[in-house]
């Protein structure tokens, strides 16, 4: 039913339907390192279900860009193995602030007492996500390391909803290929609804 994301997902091509892609134009990607005086850095993590990864991300701020550095995630996790198996991927996390998905209390309770002392839940509000989406996309440009092959992943593919009938694109975003980008989202919760943060970078 849509050859292009069939391109990109079965045969490795570029995802050319700009128009529906949420970041379009505004990520790329880049080796980069954090540098001194770098804002960050900033850890999410979204928890996994059956079918679903655990993702987690580490991120930076500097000059109006949002850079994201690190990324860890596993289908099928279990809970007793998540902090030591996204610490090794991200070193570091574990001793730092940690903001994840607050709709899982239990598994947050768990992480603070097993290897995460500093997890906390990150605060929802109807219409967090698309407030999370803008608030990206209000960054000169998103960098992400290559080494982030799933969060480049989920930009490529991460879409608006198009009309089935006429094809027009819809302002609603498809609720697939988000977990690594809602715990970009829940890195960065508290500057969210800051509405002067972005001119302050």
């Amino acid at each position: 039913l849509d050859p292009q994301r069939y391109a990109h997902i079965w045969e490795g091509d570029y995802l050319r339907n700009s128009d529906r892609q949420v970041f379009a134009g505004k990520y790329r990607a880049a080796e980069f390192a954090p540098r001194e005086g770098w804002d960050g850095p900033y850890h999410g993590l979204d928890f996994g279900f059956s079918q679903d990864p655990t993702a987690a991300v580490e991120c930076w701020i500097a000059d109006r860009r949002l850079y994201i550095y690190k990324e860890a995630g596993k289908v099928k996790l279990e809970l007793d193995d998540t902090a030591q198996y996204i610490e090794s991927a991200i070193p570091g996390l574990c001793s730092n602030v940690v903001r994840a998905d607050s709709a899982r209390p239990e598994s947050i309770s768990y992480l603070k007492r097993h290897g995460m002392p500093r997890v906390t839940g990150v605060e929802k509000w109807k219409g967090s996500v698309e407030d999370g989406v803008q608030f990206i996309r209000s960054f000169d440009e998103v960098v992400i390391h290559p080494s982030c092959r799933e969060v480049l992943n989920e930009f490529n593919l991460y879409s608006y909803k198009v009309d089935k009938y006429t094809g027009d694109i819809k302002a609603d975003i498809v609720d697939a290929y988000n977990h690594y980008i809602d715990a970009i989202r829940y890195a960065l919760g508290p500057m969210i609804r800051r509405k002067d943060f972005i001119f302050s970078c």
